[in-house]
């Protein structure tokens, strides 16, 4: 029997499952490729998301300031102050800063400082000067506690309205 046939055949059967193998291995990095893309997509759509709730947040606790600084310049009977904060901040421009800082906290924000917040502006509107100060503390706790990690993010840029 004539043994010369097998080198040519396994040399070709070698070669076949080297190509075969290079195959799966491009089949693989395209695969994983397009894994890594997909992720840094998500890794930089969640840091634009976080960024927003960091810009309304700050937001949100900068107008509860001024806000809180007014009511408390029209419970002093301050009029000097109430007037240059009148001036500096006139009505028409706290109702669309109001109306845009309430937007951001609703879009962007979790669920629990979304209630904080009504629950601050109920109390405001009722002016229940000691009930929004221990929320103006609950709400930069809440905040502080979201945007250094403590508290996870599931819910990061649902709207639940």
């Amino acid at each position: 029997m004539a043994w010369e046939w097998v080198a040519p055949v396994a040399t070709g059967a070698a070669g076949a499952v080297g190509v075969g193998f290079t195959w799966l291995a491009g089949a693989q990095s395209r695969i994983h490729a397009e894994r890594m893309v997909e992720h840094n997509q998500l890794a930089e759509e969640r840091a634009r998301l976080l960024k927003e709730r960091r810009d309304a947040y700050f937001a949100f606790l900068h107008w509860i300031d001024l806000v809180s600084k007014r009511a408390e310049y029209v419970t002093q009977g301050d009029q000097d102050k109430l007037q240059q904060f009148d001036e500096q901040w006139p009505w028409g421009k706290r109702i669309d800063w109001t109306i845009d800082v309430l937007i951001g906290v609703q879009t962007f924000g979790s669920e629990r400082v979304f209630q904080l917040a009504e629950d601050w502006m109920d109390a405001h509107d009722a002016e229940l000067r000691d009930v929004t100060a221990e929320l103006r503390k609950q709400l930069r706790a809440v905040v502080r506690d979201e945007l250094q990690g403590l508290v996870p993010q599931r819910d990061l840029g649902r709207n639940r309205r």
